[in-house]
């Protein structure tokens, strides 16, 4: 079977001889079906990496554009007081990594993490002490087991607990350890943050940053 392979923009194009009409071949279904299903995996890793590149050029503008005004823009939620839905544990070891308590999501530490009960709509919730200007998110998910268990997350925030709005959805699943940025669909103010699994689940966190300008 022919093959050829173009690498255009990021993109991967695979031409096999399933797209091909030869005169008397004789060609593989199953192997014609496996190119169209790693075509469809390249397309959806392709459009995320897109997706990721154009959220992290436009940190990059907000940065250098703080640079320019004098300001500093740092992770305002570090250690600050926080809350989640339930506790799972008591402090507990598994191996390498600490969890269960809140805090534990905001203390700078990759090695703890935040972890709820098997909730209905689980959530973890910090206090950033007064309004910021929120520039963008960052959570970094478990890095041990069941990292799959963050997705379908909504991210909010607002002045109180009881006046949150809508920033960004996560639809997932994450990656054991992985590291997410995310940006509100618009410019957003606010002294609380909150990330809620919209299902029936755990919720555990790594750690959640919120950068803003101090």
């Amino acid at each position: 079977m022919q093959q050829v392979v173009f690498i255009i923009s990021v993109r991967v194009c695979f031409m096999s001889a399933c797209q091909i009409t030869i005169s008397g071949g004789k060609f593989n279904s199953d192997v014609c079906k496996g190119y169209g299903r790693l075509e469809s995996k390249v397309d959806i890793l392709t459009e995320k990496l897109d997706r990721s590149i154009d959220l992290l050029m436009k940190i990059d503008d907000k940065i250098k554009d703080c640079e320019q005004n004098k300001c500093v823009i740092k992770n305002v939620a570090l250690k600050k007081k926080s809350q989640q839905s339930s506790w799972h544990l008591k402090t507990h070891s598994w191996g390498n990594y600490v969890c269960c308590a809140s805090e534990y999501a905001n203390d700078g530490n990759p090695a703890t993490y935040s972890h709820t009960n098997h909730d209905n709509l689980p959530f973890w919730w910090v206090d950033l002490g007064k309004v910021y200007d929120i520039k963008w998110i960052e959570i970094i998910n478990r890095p041990d087991l069941a990292g799959q268990r963050l997705r379908n997350a909504d991210i909010t925030v607002g002045s109180t607990l009881k006046e949150m709005s809508f920033c960004a959805h996560f639809k997932g699943p994450a990656k054991l350890g992985e590291h997410l940025f995310f940006q509100c669909n618009r410019q957003m103010s606010g002294r609380y943050v909150k990330v809620t699994i919209k299902a029936k689940d755990y919720l555990h966190l790594s750690e959640v940053m919120v950068f803003a300008t101090e």
